[in-house]
């Protein structure tokens, strides 16, 4: 694939959208997702020669855009940390039952803004539906804190959700 501009480009048109999702939901802001996305479509394609064709490429380069989003997670980790303690949180329900219809762009807006500890836990449980064990080896976190960070993160969601739905129903 290396030099053969015609394969890169089928390869992005075909699977951009899919990287550039991936990279969106584990960064704060769109200017972080696009060097992100850059960034892991660069890497992809220097070592494009290691795909084996044992998977299917879309499960292949979903892999790797998440590897390379946990990485970016843990370099901006190192860089700057918050205490859980410190965040705010507000303990609610654990359950929040939609009958409304909420705008699939605000959802993402809502966990875009979540923190990133919490937002890269949210997103590997409940988007990519990686369990919890691999989740402590991913984060280098306790069962305990993935557990509190999941949790958390729902909770501000709930919390936001409600928010925006109530907020909706007095501008009616």
């Amino acid at each position: 694939m290396a030099g053969d501009t015609a394969c890169q480009k089928q390869l992005y048109l075909d699977y951009g959208p899919m990287i550039k999702g991936i990279c969106t939901r584990y960064t704060a802001d769109a200017e972080e997702a696009e060097d992100l996305f850059h960034d892991t479509f660069v890497f992809i394609l220097v070592n494009f020669k290691n795909y084996k064709s044992i998977t299917s490429l879309g499960a292949w380069l979903r892999r790797i855009t998440i590897n390379k989003a946990i990485d970016h997670y843990r370099q901006k980790a190192r860089t700057k940390t918050t205490p859980i303690d410190d965040l705010d949180y507000e303990p609610g329900a654990d359950v929040l039952h939609l009958n409304e219809s909420l705008p699939m762009s605000k959802l993402v807006e809502f966990i875009n803004g979540l923190p990133d500890k919490y937002r890269t836990a949210f997103n590997l449980y409940v988007i990519d539906e990686i369990e919890q064990d691999e989740i402590v080896k991913i984060m280098d976190e306790t069962p305990t804190n993935v557990r509190t960070l999941i949790f958390r993160a729902r909770s501000i969601l709930q919390k936001k959700i409600r928010q925006y739905l109530n907020h909706e129903e007095y501008s009616i």
